[in-house]
């Protein structure tokens, strides 16, 4: 009540009386909305700020996501909780149009991503091309002693193998009735000449030069010289044994008779050969074709003299790929100095090479020169033919290589290898538009050429003096693929396949389709499961490698595992499970003794997804009593983005198939629990 009366006292004290009153009120507000607007600064200038903040807080970018993960969306910078790589900005604020292959970032988001760009160049792609090989001999140089009449050896001079010998040696001592018979006919037709020597008749003259004639070439077809025929003729004294010279000078490699054995016309009794010229076989993979010609100069080393190289001619290029090791046999000749190479030792060969836009290679040594097509260490400054052949030479252009003469615009385009994106058939590269406020980028299509150490040729696509993008170009194909624009994996744009969709709601869609087979398991004993943690301890060590990016652990870790699959003892399994582990052992040991081989990490990464295929079979039909847990893991962009499973040890995600590149990519499927003892 007195709350009341006070406000009534109040009201009255306030409302006003009359027009006067009122007119005073008027001026009371109007003064105090005045004194407001000048504390406040005004209504406009407080509106444009509110609206410069607006349109600011606007441009800014308020989402981040991962290029790898678009369901991450952050509102502020930072890490991708699933895969640690930095959070690029999802709105741009820019309301431009633009080409569908282009997008435009801000610098602070190209500075966050760290792209970076550098210009096409010419130059002439250097190579080098890293083959191994054997040494073997020159089947040129190979030369057989051969029983030219049947007889007895009485008297083998070169007595063992390995022994080196001179062209005109004396070879073998051997007793031949037929060389009796013959040299007894030669001195028969010698008489008949001379006692005919007062005939008359010419013919009979005739018919006993003409038996004369032949009896001396039945002996030289017999192995006779022309000395040892005349010989006979002048002395007229027959001989019962005939010795056989060596053709060529070599050593011998195969002795296939022993003294006192007879033989028949055409039984081989040495092989020689002549070590001074020698072939090497080298394997070559098909993607060095390209820089591989018929006489190029080959260095290579063998272990047997550490520190020496020694050069050999390419001779010939196998026209034919060996299907088995998808390699091309290349054959060279070398010069054997010394006679240091031996054949069958193991050798490590280099060609250098260079090629032009057309794709010929470059040699200063062989420009303009003409070459003999059967014996490329015949050269000569023009036309002519081979000392060694008689074959017309050809020019060294015919045979691929560049002209005389060599100019700049000859040399093809390149880019760096971290440029290209290359998926199936196509290679998409990202270029930086110059001369914009902000950076803007185009994704284009390209041909590529070889590969040349760190750079790639470039056919078509691009134009000498353009920005490629060489670090972060995987980003901006994210980007383009969360805004259903073309990138890499789409062509035409639109949604990703989902080979390359990491988000939530396309994981499912990447999973394998299961296919509704029953898994048949087989109970094996507790020794015989014993007997396979060593394997898989091997196998894990493979895995955690290559998830490092660690080539050489890669390869010594395959290498053990090979040598435990190979010493399991396959007694351990009996009936069923004994076939079912013959099997299992042979992958697994096929697919390791392939990462034995591999000279790269990627060759080491192929061989893994075959054997934890095997492994992971393993597991499906025996189990494991280790005391730990393995995980099924799964990567769907691994096996050129159509999938790949792993087993680890650990149920956080090591990506085997790229490493710290993207080493939380993909998911564990499934947790393989240790048994306790037989698999049931």
């Amino acid at each position: 009540m007195n709350d009341k009366i006070n406000n009534n006292n109040i009201l009255s004290k306030i409302t006003p009386k009359g027009v006067a009153g009122w007119i005073g009120l008027v001026i009371v507000i109007i003064l105090a909305f005045s004194f407001g607007i000048m504390i406040s600064g005004g209504s406009d200038s407080s509106n444009a700020t509110a609206h410069e903040h607006s349109a600011e807080a606007s441009s800014a970018p308020t989402v981040w996501t991962c290029s790898m993960h678009p369901q991450i969306k952050l509102p502020k910078p930072g890490k991708c909780p699933i895969c640690l790589m930095d959070l690029i900005p999802l709105e741009t604020g820019s309301g431009e149009e633009l080409d569908p292959s282009q997008i435009r970032i801000s610098k602070y988001a190209k500075e966050l991503a760290q792209i970076q760009s550098t210009p096409v160049s010419r130059g002439f792609a250097e190579a080098e091309i890293r083959m191994v090989g054997k040494i073997a001999y020159d089947e040129r140089k190979v030369n057989y002693i051969t029983a030219w009449v049947p007889g007895r050896l009485d008297r083998l001079y070169a007595d063992f193998t390995g022994m080196t010998v001179n062209k005109g040696d004396h070879m073998v001592y051997m007793y031949s009735p037929e060389l009796l018979a013959a040299q007894e006919e030669l001195l028969q037709a010698k008489k008949a000449i001379v006692a005919l020597g007062k005939t008359k008749s010419s013919i009979l003259k005739g018919t006993a030069e003409q038996t004369l004639v032949a009896s001396r070439e039945k002996l030289s077809l017999y192995g006779l010289t022309g000395t040892q025929i005349q010989d006979i003729e002048n002395t007229e004294q027959t001989t019962t044994h005939l010795t056989i010279n060596a053709p060529i000078g070599g050593v011998v490699v195969h002795k296939n008779v022993k003294e006192g054995m007879y033989v028949k016309t055409g039984t081989q009794i040495y092989t020689i050969v002549d070590l001074s010229k020698l072939w090497i076989y080298f394997e070559a993979y098909e993607s060095d074709l390209p820089w591989l010609r018929y006489g190029q100069t080959v260095q290579f080393t063998s272990p047997s003299f550490p520190g020496e190289k020694f050069d050999a001619t390419i001779s010939f290029i196998d026209p034919v790929v060996d299907p088995r090791k998808r390699t091309i046999r290349i054959r060279a000749i070398v010069e054997n100095k010394n006679n240091l190479l031996k054949p069958d030792m193991f050798v490590s060969g280099i060609v250098k090479s260079k090629i032009d836009n057309n794709g010929k290679v470059i040699d200063k040594n062989l420009a303009g020169k003409w070459i003999s097509p059967m014996h490329p260490e015949i050269v000569k400054d023009g036309p002519g033919s081979c000392d060694v052949c008689g074959m017309a030479l050809v020019k060294a252009e015919e045979l691929g290589y560049s002209t005389k003469t060599i100019m700049d615009k000859d040399a093809p385009l390149l880019i760096p290898v971290t440029a290209p994106m290359i998926t199936g058939k196509r290679a998409i590269v990202y270029v930086e538009i110059p001369n914009e406020e902000e950076p803007l980028f185009e994704g284009r299509e390209v041909v590529l050429g070889p590969r040349a150490g760190d750079f790639y040729v470039v056919k078509s696509g691009l134009a000498e003096g353009g920005l490629v993008v060489v670090n972060g170009a995987f980003k901006i194909d994210s980007e383009l693929q969360i805004q259903a624009k073309p990138s890499m994996m789409s062509p035409d744009g639109g949604v990703a396949p989902p080979g390359h969709n990491h988000g939530d709601g396309g994981m499912a869609s990447m999973k394998p389709k299961s296919e509704k087979k029953e898994i048949v398991s087989y109970k094996i004993n507790s020794k015989a499961l014993a007997a396979l943690i060593p394997m898989y301890d091997a196998y894990f060590k493979i895995q955690m490698a290559l998830a490092d990016d660690d080539f050489d652990a890669t390869t010594e870790n395959y290498k053990t595992t090979l040598s435990i699959v190979n010493k399991v003892d396959m007694s351990l399994f009996e009936g069923d499970a004994h076939m079912v582990w013959m099997e299992l052992s042979k992958a697994i040991s096929t697919s390791t003794e392939e990462g034995t081989k591999a000279t790269s990490i990627a060759d080491s990464r192929n061989a893994f997804f075959t054997l934890s295929k095997a492994m992971i079979e393993l597991e499906n039909k025996f189990g494991h009593i280790d005391s730990k847990n393995y995980y099924l893991t799964y990567c769907p962009m691994a096996n050129d983005n159509k999938g790949a499973h792993w087993l680890q040890t650990v149920d956080t995600v090591y990506n085997s198939f790229y490493g710290d590149m993207m080493l939380r990519c993909g998911e564990i499927q499934k947790t393989l629990n240790a048994k306790d003892g037989e698999k049931e």
